[in-house]
């Protein structure tokens, strides 16, 4: 298993007012509102840890709706096998920015300050989105790099693919070693955690170059997608 702390976080405060419209600016011309926003961005963004475990598996066949590892592992449900058709690896990670954000969220809730806690809440899920991302780039750098292809990347919750999937991927990496655990509703601890797999190999794969937002089950009415993009 492979451990990355090496991810740039980015918060563009022009692109998060931007994404909430007029009536978040009108809030922001208050002076206290301003302020807190300011300090949010500035100060308690810096919780954030970005954090990422994976490893490559591989795949010893495809059973209908499941991946077969060579381990004997039967993964998937939903879209995961149509979009990770052909690829002779399955890699699995899981991404997390850490524990001092569910901290400062749950010290916000106590104190009733609900404009940061919704502020660092929303910031903390753009973050560990951001390390999805370059975790995916990166590993997809590499694999074109002797000549394989990846596929779309998929988190199990976001689309048909169950979370309960996660105990699977919870079994194939040793998540302590970064912090992250998994509790019997398959919710993740730290919070602003996700899991995800994507396939690689020498051929044409299921599906390539979209995104996990293309099957998530939220994609017509999520407000953060356009942020994203």
């Amino acid at each position: 298993m492979i451990i990355n702390r090496d991810f740039e976080i980015e918060f563009d405060a022009n692109k998060y007012i931007a994404h909430h419209g007029d009536s978040f600016k009108r809030l922001l011309e208050k002076p206290n509102i301003q302020a807190q926003f300011e300090m949010i961005l500035d100060q308690d963004s810096k919780v954030c840890k970005p954090v990422a475990c994976y490893d490559m598996f591989a795949i010893e066949r495809f059973l209908h709706d499941k991946i077969e590892l060579a381990d004997g592992t039967r993964i998937g449900g939903g879209p995961v096998v149509n979009v990770v058709a052909g690829a002779d690896e399955l890699v699995v990670a899981v991404c997390s920015v850490g524990p001092l954000v569910d901290e400062r969220i749950k010290f916000y809730s106590s104190q009733k300050e609900r404009f940061k806690m919704m502020i660092l809440d929303e910031l903390a899920t753009w973050a560990v989105d951001q390390i999805r991302l370059q975790l995916h780039e990166s590993l997809t750098c590499n694999y074109n790099l002797k000549g394989w292809r990846t596929s779309t990347c998929l988190s199990p919750g976001e689309s048909a693919w169950s979370v309960e999937e996660q105990v699977k991927i919870f079994k194939l990496l040793d998540t302590q070693q970064i912090g992250v655990a998994l509790n019997q509703a398959c919710v993740m601890y730290p919070l602003k955690s996700l899991s995800m797999i994507f396939g690689a190999g020498v051929r044409p794969l299921g599906v390539e170059g979209l995104s996990n937002c293309d099957f998530c089950s939220l994609k017509d009415r999520c407000q953060y997608r356009n942020m994203r993009e």
